[in-house]
């Protein structure tokens, strides 16, 4: 099976999957009113974007022949990566929030998060490759210690919205480590492959769990 297929494959249905799960959360936000799910909605907004963003990518450079008078493949492929980047970044940002919102009077405007998002995403392109998957461990890093914090000042709350969306911030980490080997050109293509179905197992759980049970 060729790696542009699969990728392709993985890229749409890592999109769809992402605004169904996106969907379905606005809506309980709308009856709940809880700022939490507003955040959490948001991560996979922004997930969903970076995949659209990705997908589209794939299929324009498939044959370059063809929108090479349109576009211009370096040009296209920097602004790919900066916003992916971005999109990425604003997405974990966002998930980390969603848990520490009740901590922090910084954050309040969320426009200090996407700030902070288009600064990673400025430092990468400058600073690639390292700096991506630096930026990326350590946003999981702070996600990690946030998820633990969170899970201990919440052991009673299990029955509640808060309890519920939990086990769904676990699998989200597993996501992003799980993609987190994908940019390694070593990676073998069964490998890959392998990431790709977890990747998807992933969220389709979390998708029957927010469009099912939540």
């Amino acid at each position: 099976m060729d790696v542009f297929v699969v990728e392709v494959v993985f890229c749409a249905i890592v999109f769809i999957l992402s605004f169904l799960i996106y969907y379905r959360l606005r809506e309980t936000y709308k009856l709940t009113e809880y700022k939490g799910l507003h955040y959490f909605s948001s991560t996979f907004l922004f997930l969903g974007l970076a995949y659209f963003l990705r997908f589209l990518v794939l299929i324009l450079l498939y044959d370059q022949s063809d929108f090479g008078s349109i576009w211009d493949p370096r040009s296209l492929m920097v602004f790919s990566i900066a916003f992916m980047i971005y999109s990425s970044s604003a997405s974990i940002l966002y998930l980390i929030y969603s848990l520490a919102w009740k901590w922090s009077e910084v954050f309040r405007n969320e426009a200090l998060l996407h700030s902070l998002a288009i600064i990673f995403a400025v430092i990468s392109i400058i600073h690639r490759p390292i700096s991506i998957f630096s930026i990326q461990i350590a946003l999981l890093a702070i996600l990690s210690v946030v998820i633990v914090l969170n899970y201990r000042s919440h052991e009673g709350d299990r029955k509640t919205v808060v309890g519920k969306v939990y086990p769904l911030y676990i699998l989200l980490f597993l996501f992003w480590i799980f993609n987190l080997l994908l940019p390694f050109r070593v990676v073998s293509f069964d490998f890959r492959i392998g990431i790709y179905a977890l990747s998807v197992a992933v969220l389709c759980i979390i998708g029957y769990k927010v469009l099912r049970k939540l």
